[in-house]
């Protein structure tokens, strides 16, 4: 157990790392997978030389790839069509949610959909969710733990159901574990 706790630990503190990534270069997803890439590097770290590392990279990225899904909640396509504003730079224009001057914009609430209404404020903050399948290594573990999270009295939800797809892709066991963070917009979100 102690094994599965520090892969929920080191999901838990890699999503921190990506929302704040997420914050600092505009909501771009390929930064956020970046920084989930470099924070779930620990788990595939098993030394100290510079081929240890440089291997932990590469088996991070890819199990990144395969074994997560980031999902991106907040703001949704809704809530940046309502706040969108068109900024001007010397490379041109953008569509940008603006966090300058966010004291003197208009406070009312905006409807987004779904029966939402947001300001400006709530529209500044960067809300993810990572889903991450963790390979089971302990044999016998293993098989118990698969057979209580796919039993039909735990009903397993659809981020178990997913790790079971690549379950049966792969031949090996995963359980499912899901990390959300939620940070304020420190540069313009773009979409």
């Amino acid at each position: 157990m102690g094994f599965i706790y520090s892969a929920k630990s080191t999901l838990d503190a890699a999503t921190v790392n990506a929302v704040r990534a997420g914050t600092l270069h505009h909501g771009n997803i390929d930064k956020i997978t970046t920084s989930l890439t470099e924070g779930m590097m620990p788990l595939f770290a098993h030394g100290t030389d510079m081929s240890d590392t440089l291997e932990a990279v590469a088996k991070s990225r890819i199990a990144v790839a395969i074994q997560s899904e980031i999902t991106l909640l907040s703001p949704d396509r809704a809530t940046f069509d309502q706040f969108k504003i068109r900024s001007r730079y010397p490379q041109g224009f953008v569509n940008e949610i603006p966090i300058n001057t966010l004291m003197y914009r208009n406070p009312a609430l905006k409807d987004v959909g779904q029966g939402r209404k947001l300001d400006v404020q709530d529209a500044n903050l960067l809300q993810i969710e990572v889903r991450w399948c963790q390979k089971l290594i302990v044999p016998f573990a293993n098989y118990v733990i698969e057979e209580i999270v796919n039993s039909a009295w735990y009903l397993p939800g659809p981020e178990q159901l997913a790790c079971n797809v690549l379950s049966q892709a792969t031949g090996d066991i995963y359980l499912a574990m899901v990390s959300q963070r939620l940070m304020r917009m420190q540069t313009p979100f773009r979409m």
